[in-house]
């Protein structure tokens, strides 16, 4: 298996913004005339998810977050030499919106800026590129910031069918990588392309645009919400997910019990318990948050840790992370985290008003 082992870095902060709206499961079922009913509520557990106002965006999440652990740490911007932009969901299609966000956090033009698109892998994704770049260049600290505004800005009678079983919900979360001593944090990665149609967006793409007036008749090609085929990604989820997770254990010669915490993408819960089943995972010791934010894609692991532990002072915990999803991506990842660094979670309706733009009216 493809494992990294890095010596000398440690996660120095975590934070999670979400917008201050919260819907209910029953309301946002309704509003998609769909009916809640007791075996979806068993089965998903999601009783409500948080959702951005018309104007915001995933990338002002995720500078409030940012700017929050900046604050927290009180760090010299000039010291973060990468900064890590994963989302689904870009301001624009060009240019990278790390851009933009390296802007309005104010870091240094030696920093080097990178989005990736990599759904509900892209934290541990995510990590392993932070790390990488931070390991070459000579600079203390790497940003990583995740995020999608993946809840419908518009009514569709297709949301939550069964294609779309899970709420998702807004939210991006920040995470500071530091150079140090002694500290190791261990990622594994996997793909399977062969998987790519299994969870799928096709509407606002390039190839959408070469599709024939016939072809987009065709099945869902002309709709721009997530389409999933649910018995492959399920399938996927509870044997590859846990088998990785095993075989990573077995790299680091080491079971499921020399973990404090095991924290997992939150698809659903039953999916959770089935993964937490076949690794031997205790699910006292398996964080859930999305009976309260839903499904927040990549970000749903820090935020995760956030909504756990966040309001905790003190202590240390050992951890085993692992993301899963669109690709099909998926990856494992350990670490010991110092809870002082996990900030408590922060709620924001903040958004981004381009100055720029105005340099850009056409007659």
């Amino acid at each position: 298996m493809l494992i990294s082992n890095f010596h000398g870095f440690e996660i120095d902060g975590i934070s999670c913004a979400v917008p201050k709206r919260e819907i209910s499961a029953e309301i946002l079922y309704k509003e998609h005339n769909q009916e809640f009913t007791e075996k979806i509520r068993k089965n998903i557990a999601v009783d409500s998810i948080r959702k951005s106002i018309k104007k915001q965006l995933s990338s002002d999440l995720g500078y409030v977050a940012a700017k929050n652990i900046i604050d927290f740490k009180k760090i010299d911007t000039s010291d973060i030499g990468v900064l890590i932009y994963v989302t689904q969901t870009p301001d624009y299609r060009t240019p990278a919106t790390s851009c933009i966000l390296h802007k309005r956090l104010n870091l240094s033009v030696d920093c080097a800026t990178v989005d990736i698109n990599n759904g509900c892998a892209g934290f541990v994704y995510g990590s392993h590129i932070a790390i990488s770049m931070l390991n070459c260049i000579n600079s203390s600290y790497a940003l990583l910031i995740n995020g999608d505004s993946t809840t419908p800005k518009k009514k569709s009678k297709e949301f939550l069918d069964k294609r779309i079983s899970v709420p998702f919900g807004d939210g991006s979360t920040a995470v500071l990588f530091k150079k140090c001593e002694n500290s190791i944090i261990d990622i594994s990665l996997r793909t399977n392309g062969k998987g790519y149609h299994s969870l799928i967006e096709y509407g606002n793409s390039y190839r959408w645009k070469t599709y024939t007036k016939r072809e987009l008749k065709l099945g869902y090609r002309n709709t721009s919400i997530p389409l999933m085929n649910g018995i492959d990604v399920f399938n996927f989820s509870i044997t590859e997910v846990p088998n990785h997770i095993n075989e990573f254990l077995i790299s680091q010669n080491k079971t499921i019990n020399n973990y404090d915490y095991v924290l997992l993408h939150q698809p659903n819960l039953f999916m959770i318990k089935q993964i937490a089943k076949k690794i031997g995972a205790n699910m006292a010791n398996v964080p859930i948050s999305l009976h309260k934010y839903g499904n927040t894609s990549g970000a749903s692991i820090p935020l995760t840790l956030v909504d756990r532990f966040g309001q905790i002072d003190q202590g240390e915990i050992s951890v085993l992370m692992c993301g899963f999803g669109t690709g099909l991506l998926w990856g494992t990842m350990s670490a010991r985290l110092n809870i002082k660094n996990i900030l408590p979670m922060v709620y924001s309706d903040d958004y981004f008003e381009d100055p720029e733009m105005d340099n850009y009216k056409y007659d």
